[in-house]
């Protein structure tokens, strides 16, 4: 009797254990997202005072050159197009519905100023701290010689958008318009007059050195010079422009800003994380690798060394060699997918090309090159060395070496004419990846071989829409879900697939499978199926949410999470038969989330979040 009492209670010592450390248990943020800004403008005093601005209101600043960024609170929600500071205290910035807003502070505080206009201000310069311009839709350009206390409007000549303005000295200055103007003023903006170049694209960034160098860029890869104050202007040639941008669909990518840190040396910045550098004062261009495929807004030299670039998406890249090599202070693309391959090593691939890497178990992440600018959405590792990942527009990538170096794979030739969304393998030999239709129907891609080889399988006649997940369970067995409720099953490794009746019409993002009986599949509008039977009957389960949900892992037979939009993660351990939300930690939406051998489980998502539980 005794050892039975003994037993009975060391058995629920040892529930009661288990039980306390499933309890413990939590999510925390490994990697913050990036700052959730939409950059159009940067501005430095010096090499160590900078502020960045953008969408919905937002600035940031730094004091010690990059380090760390704050976020100032500037009162506002409108975008931010434009910031101009006069020194360390007095900055203005202006944006959308006739923004403006100052700070004499360095920006603790900043304060609106009434300009007499709701229209959308793009353009700002002050050349002293009482004598400035702004400019915004309609040829719009106002003057202020009190500091921004009053405006005054001025004759243009012109009714394009104002997109930039610069001034030399508080008379001598220049702005361009979004229909190719020119216009310069040499009497501080009382008149102003047409200058002529012989392009027609929209202008939308410029900068003069002095009164004669001066430099224009605009759409269509629009490159102009001038070395006599905008008497004449020069653009770039068309063999000149090819080795100076990238070409996509044929057409050079378009350029939003342009500096220079002396008449020799300057940075244009663009679409498709263009970077292109002169050191001849812009007689020739060379393309500059930036590491993202995000657009580029604005370039900065703080010195001959030290250039910033800003640009959608939270990007923030930094020089410290005069604008040839490139670094993310802040990268903050969506991450769209996530997998471990080990207890400590693990990669996270989202938009803009962007590659994550961890070796300590996700407490620290670094950028890999993937050489594309498009959106990763599916990222294997068969071994600790041999991966690949998937993407928009084809986008097929393997690494040999844990992702030291990443090699785009010929995708056409290999039968992937289209966005690839899910991949999964059943063991280092068998996989598949699945996505969008193409002329033979809903892509799916075998191999047998571990990657090297890759065949096209076909979907059900019935099943004409993008496939999004798929879960494979044996070399034979595995999942396909996708669009309109759409789920298939094969048992013959994928010569023949058949539908199986979901029930909904929900698209789904994500399926998986703990055995070849027990799987779920989530998507939109908070749908959640499970089947005990292989897929021959799926059961609709409650969630308690109505917007999406994104991914779906187990690290036991019993606990599973399901994340998605808004930072929800649903939790399960009794094996999916209900589910219940659980702190997360973020805000961010969530799209993938995956386990580690040791049992650990990692969510990625919004701004590149990171979350480990």
């Amino acid at each position: 009797m005794w050892k039975k009492l003994t037993l009975t209670i060391v058995s629920l010592m040892i529930v009661l254990v288990c039980f306390a450390n499933a309890q413990d248990r939590a999510w925390k943020v490994v990697r913050q997202g990036g700052i959730s800004v939409h950059f159009n403008d940067v501005f430095f005093i010096g090499t160590q005072n900078g502020w960045g601005a953008g969408k919905d209101g937002a600035i940031i600043h730094t004091a010690d050159g990059g380090k760390t960024w704050d976020a100032q609170k500037s009162n506002a929600d409108k975008e931010i197009q434009k910031l101009h500071f006069v020194d360390l205290q007095n900055g203005w910035a202006v944006g959308g519905d006739g923004l403006v807003i100052r700070t004499s502070d360095g920006g603790q505080t900043w304060k609106p100023q009434p300009v007499g206009t709701q229209k959308q201000l793009y353009s700002l310069y002050f050349a002293d701290k009482e004598t400035g311009w702004l400019g915004g839709d309609n040829g719009l350009i106002l003057r202020t010689t009190d500091g921004g206390k009053t405006w005054s409007a001025l004759k243009t000549g012109i009714s394009s958008a104002v997109k930039e303005i610069r001034f030399i000295n508080a008379k001598v200055g220049w702005a361009v318009g979004n229909g190719g103007e020119i216009i310069h003023t040499t009497d501080g903006g009382d008149t102003w007059a047409q200058q002529h170049s012989e392009i027609a694209s929209a202008f939308d960034g410029m900068f003069f050195i002095n009164e004669k160098d001066g430099w224009i860029v605009g759409g269509g890869g629009t490159i102009l010079s001038t070395k006599d104050g905008g008497n004449s202007w020069k653009s770039l040639g068309a063999q000149q422009k090819r080795a100076a941008l990238p070409y996509s669909n044929g057409m050079p990518e378009p350029l939003d800003g342009v500096h220079f840190i002396n008449a020799k040396d300057g940075l244009a910045v663009g679409d498709l994380g263009v970077i292109t550098r002169t050191s001849d004062g812009g007689r020739t261009w060379k393309a500059q690798e930036s590491g993202t495929g995000t657009r580029l807004t604005q370039v900065l030299f703080t010195s001959e060394k030290e250039a910033w670039a800003v640009g959608d998406g939270g990007t923030l890249l930094h020089s410290m060699d005069g604008g040839y090599n490139w670094a993310s202070s802040l990268r903050s693309d969506d991450l769209l997918d996530v997998y471990f391959i080990s207890d400590s090593e693990g990669w996270g691939v989202g938009n803009n090309g962007f590659i994550l890497h961890t070796a300590d178990g996700g407490e620290n992440w670094n950028v890999q090159d993937s050489g594309l600018a498009f959106e990763l959405t599916g990222i294997y590792f068969t071994s600790a060395t041999n991966g690949f990942c998937i993407g928009t527009n084809a986008a097929f990538l393997n690494t040999n070496d844990g992702g030291k170096n990443w090699k785009v794979l010929p995708s056409r030739r290999m039968g992937l004419s289209v966005g690839a969304y899910g991949i999964h393998f059943a063991d280092a030999n068998n996989g598949w990846l699945v996505g969008e239709v193409s002329f033979n129907g809903a892509t799916i891609l075998n191999t047998t071989n571990g990657g090297s080889n890759w065949s096209t399988q076909f979907p059900p006649m019935t099943v004409f829409s993008n496939l999004n997940s798929i879960y494979a369970v044996s070399p034979k067995e595995a999942w396909i879900a996708g669009m309109f409720g759409k789920i298939l099953h094969t048992t013959d490794g994928g010569a023949t697939w058949t539908e199986q009746f979901s029930g909904v019409g929900s698209s789904f993002t994500s399926i998986y499978f703990l055995d070849n009986k027990k799987g779920f599949a989530v998507g939109d509008s908070g749908t959640i199926l499970a089947t005990d039977d292989g897929g021959a009957t799926w059961k609709e389960l409650r969630s308690g949410v109505s917007h999406g949900l994104r991914g779906i892992a187990f690290i036991s037979k019993k606990e599973g999470m399901i994340v998605g939009e808004n930072g929800t993660i649903l939790h399960t351990t009794n094996g999916g038969l209900t589910w219940s939300s659980i702190l997360s930690g973020t805000k961010s939406h969530l799209y993938a989330i995956s386990s580690s051998p040791d049992g650990n489980l990692y969510a990625v998502g919004q701004w590149g979040t990171v979350l480990k539980y």
